[in-house]
């Protein structure tokens, strides 16, 4: 023990200096080591994950998704299938109806009946001549009415016939309601019903010095028939 003792007093000094080397070369090799561990593996690992994680989060996103059904298809076909019957409706309200049957458009008396063939007398011409329609006495200002469901195809202010409205009631059946004045309460390609008013009445041209009156003309396929055959009584 005495070596010992002799031997740590002479050499104890070196021998701890010795030992704190060995502790500093450790502690060196081992920040050493922590230093050289690349950082971009640390963060290549990292973002890996976090990609591989993004990924799954949008596979798992993709297939709820693809679980849902896709209506886009049906809800067009239904948005086609609704146009096609609002044109359809719309058709069905531009088409001229057809009369059913036809009132007097005023009344009054019947001054002057059809005539395709026989000639009567002109009061304002003083001749004889052909009438291609009825004349019904009435006040000027009369409100004049149409007689059955149609479609107003024409106005014009004729130079023989004055302001008059045509429509076409359907079924080859045309009208001319002629000596309105220029207030007329239609306008053209206006469907109208049985008793719709026309507008008031004021004088036909080439009729001028007969009594005021509505000059009316009946058509069935373009050829003039006699309104009093139609016209209900």
């Amino acid at each position: 023990m005495s070596r010992l003792n002799r031997f740590l007093n002479g050499k104890g000094f070196y021998v701890a200096l010795g030992i704190c080397m060995i502790a500093i070369g450790v502690s060196a090799w081992s920040a050493l080591d922590k230093v050289s561990t690349p950082p971009s593996s640390i963060t290549s690992d990292s973002t890996a994950q976090t990609v591989e994680d993004t990924s799954s989060k949008e596979a798992e996103a993709n297939k709820e998704q693809s679980d849902i059904p896709d209506d886009r298809v049906s809800s067009s076909t239904s948005s086609e299938e609704i146009l096609d019957k609002v044109s359809s409706k719309e058709a069905e309200i531009l088409e001229p109806p057809t009369a059913k049957y036809f009132i007097f458009p005023v009344v009054g008396e019947v001054i002057k009946k059809f005539s395709a063939t026989e000639l009567q007398y002109s009061v304002t011409f003083n001749d004889m001549r052909l009438h291609s329609g009825i004349d019904i006495k009435a006040d000027e200002g009369t409100a004049v009415k149409s007689a059955g469901d149609g479609k107003v195809t024409e106005i014009i202010n004729d130079p023989q016939l004055g302001f008059l409205v045509r429509i076409d009631h359907g079924n080859g059946m045309e009208a001319v309601y002629a000596g309105l004045n220029k207030s007329v309460a239609v306008e053209e390609n206006e469907i109208v019903k049985s008793g719709t008013n026309l507008g008031p009445l004021g004088t036909v041209n080439n009729e001028c010095l007969d009594a005021p009156h509505l000059h009316l003309e009946f058509y069935k396929n373009g050829e003039p028939v006699d309104p009093l055959e139609y016209l209900e009584k």
